[in-house]
């Protein structure tokens, strides 16, 4: 990402760079005691004139949108637009349907993230231009530290930078944590809530336009927002939404939610909609602990209508106005508080005993 950032600049403000120093003459900084291309490099960056195609960053972001950079004159920017097809699945290891001019963008296990630019420039050196587009794709050790940051971003993979010259009880509480509230409920499917939650957690929110099928399922037609809030758990983008039985749904609903939209049961909701019909549809997925003695089955992950009404014409342009593309939010990396987060949470049992006292170019997998 710095190296791509430094290119940036050497495009962006080219007639200030001398002798291979970059200057950004808006924040008056020398940046030239990070430079980390060679003024080949920033040569051959000098030449060019226009630029623009999808880039893969080397940042959370960028890991669930496609970015979009765009160079003309002095002008350089990176914006991102929709979610990467592998974030809406949700996996990267099961290919979505694509079009069989586009079934090689798809590699595993990064599906069909991937850098594609086009350059065009005046009396350019192609091969130093590529060198230098080359030369902001991360190495082998750092695709490892994003893939771990990213694609299998989980507190375990952290323990041992945290346990390095810590109590061995101490680390054995973590993982037993770990065990308890990330790996137990993630084995098994979303369930359904039959009696009143301890504590809730939201895991992940989606706010979307679906198409009604019938028989409880709904097919997401346009993501409006989505919330990635833990990242073991959350879901990602999903295309297919489905409710379980509707009576199972109700009482969930009594205990999770003071009241659904206009005061009116999902059932009763349901009750309106007929197969291939619209709907505006928010739920969010919960992770859910019960009031049991049995630590694996403490915490179980439930999703909950929050919202389901149907869409006139109208209200649909509307929702499309003001989500022109969906707006996805993800929680700032926090170390200290994923350190509290991983900090030992005794049993029901242990608890009752205190009591007593007791995470460019067109190469593949790779990402400037």
């Amino acid at each position: 990402m710095q190296r791509f950032n430094e290119l940036k600049i050497a495009m962006e403000k080219r007639h200030y760079l001398h002798g291979g120093a970059t200057y950004d003459s808006e924040e008056k900084t020398d940046l030239s005691h990070q430079i980390l291309l060679s003024e080949e490099h920033h040569k051959a960056a000098r030449s060019v004139i226009r630029s623009k195609g999808l880039v893969w960053l080397g940042n959370r972001q960028s890991h669930w949108q496609e970015g979009f950079a765009s160079l003309a004159g002095q002008r350089f920017t990176v914006s991102y637009r929709s979610p990467w097809l592998a974030a809406i699945s949700g996996s990267s290891e099961v290919r979505p349907p694509l079009k069989k001019e586009d079934e090689h963008i798809w590699q595993g296990p990064f599906g069909d993230r991937r850098t594609e630019l086009v350059v065009i420039g005046q009396d350019m050196d192609h091969k130093s231009i590529l060198a230098a587009l080359e030369a902001c794709i991360l190495t082998d050790d750092e695709m490892a530290v994003y893939q771990k940051l990213f694609l299998g971003s989980q507190p375990l993979d952290l323990i041992d930078e945290w346990a390095d010259g810590k109590d061995k009880d101490e680390v054995a509480a973590r993982l037993r944590r770990f065990e308890i509230e990330v790996l137990a409920p993630k084995s098994k499917k979303n369930q359904i809530l039959q009696s009143a939650p301890v504590s809730t957690t939201p895991v992940s929110a989606h706010r979307c336009i679906a198409t009604f099928q019938g028989s409880y399922r709904f097919h997401i037609k346009k993501y409006l927002r989505y919330a990635h809030l833990m990242a073991d758990l959350a879901s990602g983008l999903v295309k297919e939404f489905t409710l379980p039985d509707i009576a199972s749904t109700d009482i969930q609903t009594n205990l999770l939610a003071e009241q659904t939209s206009d005061d009116t049961a999902v059932s009763d909701m349901l009750a309106y909609l007929k197969a291939g019909e619209l709907v505006e549809l928010e739920w969010l997925q919960i992770r859910v602990e019960l009031d049991t003695e049995d630590d694996q089955d403490r915490f179980i992950i439930v999703e909950q209508v929050m919202k389901l009404n149907k869409l006139d014409e109208q209200t649909e342009s509307m929702l499309l106005t003001q989500y022109p593309k969906v707006e996805i939010m993800i929680p700032k990396h926090n170390d200290a508080e994923e350190k509290k987060a991983a900090a030992p949470s005794p049993s029901k049992k242990d608890s009752k005993k205190g009591k007593k006292g007791g995470k460019k170019g067109k190469k593949k997998g790779k990402r400037g």
